[in-house]
């Protein structure tokens, strides 16, 4: 997706994507994808965030350097911390090869960490 990487909202725009994108492919019964596609909704949903606040753009996925940055910027997201951790663990488990790769989640942690991911874009843009 185009867009101007120094844009809060064009990264708001892909996040909210990816979540749609979520949606589907969670419907369809690929879970490991789908937790792909909401991992990528929160790290481009914290970036944006990060970029509005003058952020320099860094090459990163993961979630908890980027939530170390929010909360240098005086916005407290403890309570996203487990899912951050989680999704960035399940991340690199799918994209790299790891015998010590994390369990899959069940149908209940997914919707768990798909709340918290649409509570974190709901903080960071509340306008929208």
């Amino acid at each position: 997706m185009k867009g101007n990487p120094a844009n809060p909202r064009d990264w708001l725009q892909v996040a909210k994507c990816d979540l749609d994108t979520f949606r589907t492919i969670m419907a369809s019964g690929s879970q490991h994808m789908a937790v792909f596609c909401l991992q990528q909704a929160a790290e481009k949903a914290l970036k944006g965030w990060l970029i509005g606040q003058g952020w320099n753009l860094v090459k990163t996925h993961t979630l908890s350097l980027l939530q170390t940055e929010a909360g240098r910027r005086g916005l407290d997201l403890a309570w996203f911390t487990s899912t951050a951790e989680r999704l960035t663990d399940l991340y690199f488990s799918d994209r790299y090869v790891d015998a010590a790769s994390d369990p899959e989640p069940d149908a209940e942690e997914i919707s768990q960490m798909y709340a918290d991911v649409e509570k974190l874009i709901a903080t960071l843009f509340p306008e929208n």
